[in-house]
């Protein structure tokens, strides 16, 4: 499978806005096919948890760890990103219809700030060379930086350009630990059973020291919400349009 089938299309989300990718994002994006049962497939002996790594985490809505965008709460108040997002429904329109020139730079502005969202539109915009040069080591920074926020749809395409070496040199261990945090999140169906076996792959080019690394880091994975900044910080030309 090619990292363009892991990639969200871009056909998929015509006529979406940014808010708008972000709450589809929300839903549940892969649930179990009719009639399945709610139990995961039995996994192979890499995929094995240790117990005492995560008996002590709080259980999480399916929904809220498939989440890309999220409120985020410092000293029980919250911060989102609604406010910054102004202009956004008419640059996702752009960006549907091609014209990234004109789409790009105000994703890159939010991108910059720490919107998740915009972080994993411009790993797509690096990867496929829209409206920027194609710089396949800025795209991985930026999946990379949407998948620490624990933007579910970043974690694929991480883990695929660590496999692959894509603007990287080739990283099982990276690979396999973003693989796995995917596969944690996803019901049982083909697309989970998809990344197990993309998981397994990398698996079997590490020693069992590095496989046991690699799970450690992904069970002890916590994403780190990058809090909104308050509008009235930004430069008051930072809504104008290109």
């Amino acid at each position: 499978m090619k990292i363009r089938e892991i990639l969200l299309s871009t056909a998929l989300c015509a006529g979406l806005s940014l808010a708008d990718l972000a709450s589809a994002q929300e839903a549940t994006p892969l649930p179990p096919p009719a009639g399945a049962a709610a139990a995961p497939p039995e996994e192979p002996a890499s995929a094995i948890l240790d117990p005492s790594l995560v008996a002590n985490t709080p259980a999480a809505p399916a929904d809220e760890k498939r989440a890309c965008k999220r409120t985020v709460f410092v000293e029980e108040i919250p911060y989102t990103w609604d406010k910054l997002e102004k202009g956004t429904d008419a640059a996702w329109v752009a960006y549907s219809n091609g014209e990234f020139t004109k789409a790009v730079p105000l994703f890159a502005k939010l991108a910059d700030l720490g919107h998740p969202v915009a972080e994993w539109l411009m790993g797509n915009v690096y990867y496929f060379g829209q409206g920027v040069p194609l710089d396949l080591r800025t795209s991985l920074s930026w999946f990379e930086k949407a998948a620490m926020q624990g933007c579910f749809a970043a974690y694929a395409p991480t883990a695929q350009m660590y496999e692959n070496g894509d603007g990287t040199l080739v990283d099982p261990g990276k690979a396999y630990m973003w693989y796995n945090i995917a596969v944690a999140q996803l019901p049982q169906g083909k697309e989970r059973r998809e990344m197990v076996e993309r998981r397994e792959k990398v698996a079997g080019l590490l020693t069992p020291a590095q496989l046991e690394a690699a799970q450690k880091r992904s069970l002890q994975f916590e994403p780190k919400l990058i809090v909104p900044p308050d509008i009235s910080e930004l430069p008051d030309d930072f809504f104008k349009q290109p």
